[in-house]
């Protein structure tokens, strides 16, 4: 009896095992997070770009938003294996015209994360420095791995858009159109929070053990089922 309750234990436990490996991402983008994990399901985003070629992945996770985005700028036709420099975005024109080497590759990642539900409020890293290493690339995948310091800033919502409640209801539609939250499809951009003003408060967030791999070799349609 206690060798059947042992099999038995064991084939329940396999088949936990095997819907755990099931439910894991097929693109994903991973990393710590100030020293906490943070994994979630990631996609090519598709952003107009002019003077660059440019591919950008971002990753979701939904209550709280948090998003992780990896974006890389380059002139040449198509990207190679190799680790490149992470740049602040502000100076990512400036350093472009002086370095014209037209095989330069410009990498920025960022972080976004909601801090009081609906978009009231957002803890956002800005690209700052560390690397991106791309380890394999084609032209319908990449996969890789980053370390990042960000810029952290603070989101807060416009008293106007609090008190009418505008912000709420914007955040809202937003959701409903992107599935992801935080607008991110609509603005097209990981820091573009509609109703809320850049407060003074500063720090530091840590990207660290990064991974990621994206592919989009799938029709658009057949991605989102």
């Amino acid at each position: 009896m206690k060798r059947i309750r042992l099999l038995l234990m064991l084939v329940v436990f396999t088949g936990f095992a095997g819907l755990s490996v099931a439910q894991e991402f097929t693109n994903y983008i991973s990393c710590k997070v100030d020293g906490k994990e943070y994994k979630a399901e990631a996609r090519r985003v598709k952003i107009p770009v002019r003077g660059f070629e440019y591919l950008g992945i971002a990753s979701f996770q939904v209550s709280p938003d948090v998003q992780v985005w990896i974006r890389l700028y380059y002139f040449s036709d198509s990207l190679k294996p190799g680790t490149y420099q992470i740049f602040d975005e502000e100076n990512l024109e400036s350093e472009s015209k002086k370095k014209a080497d037209r095989a330069m590759v410009w990498a920025l990642v960022d972080y976004s994360e909601e801090t009081k539900g609906l978009g009231h409020a957002f803890h956002d890293g800005e690209s700052l420095s560390g690397t991106v290493t791309i380890d394999k690339v084609s032209p319908t995948s990449i996969e890789g791995s980053f370390e990042a310091t960000l810029r952290g800033v603070y989101y807060k919502k416009r008293a106007v858009a609090t008190m009418t409640g505008s912000g709420i209801k914007a955040n809202l539609e937003k959701k409903a159109f992107t599935k992801a939250g935080a607008g991110m499809w609509v603005n097209g951009g990981p820091h573009d929070h509609d109703n809320t003003r850049k407060s003074n408060e500063t720090d530091t967030i840590i990207l660290s053990d990064g991974r990621f791999f994206v592919d989009w070799s799938k029709p658009e349609k057949e991605e989102q089922e």
